[in-house]
């Protein structure tokens, strides 16, 4: 294993409310190893070298209770260097994403408009299409066209990811 983190993808790490890994991208499996089927706490909380991970036993079943505004936001050291970990509720999975430094700008490219802004926004409460179009006073599929162009603006294949980023990079509080 790999024990860095790359400057430009996070390790991002999902888990089910029982705190299973459902899923890892690449750079987490680098990281940590294959941790699909494991507890989060351990997949991530069991991460050599670093110090200051909040993991904990039933973590992910208490963040999911607590809902998207409990977000978890920790700063750890991973061999020495500083680095950030997200926790966030989304659709009734957890999402850590583990960072290289903190309190990065945004680059110009991730420059999100303020439409695209508030769509984030709805989508970090948990807000469904339906709803959060609604909500808005905007099409379905307005708000569709607003996501598909945050997730190529940002580089994220998924919402979950999207709202992660955008809670990285300080869009989301």
């Amino acid at each position: 294993m790999d024990n860095s983190l790359s400057a430009e993808i996070p390790a991002v790490v999902i888990a089910q409310r029982d705190g299973t890994v459902i899923t890892q991208n690449a750079p987490a499996r680098r990281l940590m190893g294959a941790g699909r089927g494991g507890s989060c706490w351990n997949v991530v909380g069991g991460l050599k070298c670093a110090e200051g991970l909040p993991c904990a036993t039933g973590c992910v079943g208490e963040l999911l209770a607590a809902g998207v505004e409990r977000s978890r936001h920790t700063h750890f050291t991973l061999t020495g260097q500083r680095h950030h970990l997200s926790c966030i509720p989304v659709d009734g999975v957890v999402v850590c994403m583990l960072s290289h430094g903190t309190g990065e700008r945004p680059e110009t490219y991730e420059d999100l408009t303020p439409r695209e802004q508030d769509v984030l926004e709805t989508l970090a409460e948990g807000e469904t299409t339906h709803s959060a179009a609604k909500q808005l006073g905007i099409r379905e599929s307005t708000l569709r066209t607003h996501v598909e162009k945050m997730r190529i603006k940002l580089g994220v294949n998924t919402r979950a990811a999207l709202v992660a980023l955008g809670f990285r990079l300080g869009y989301l509080s």
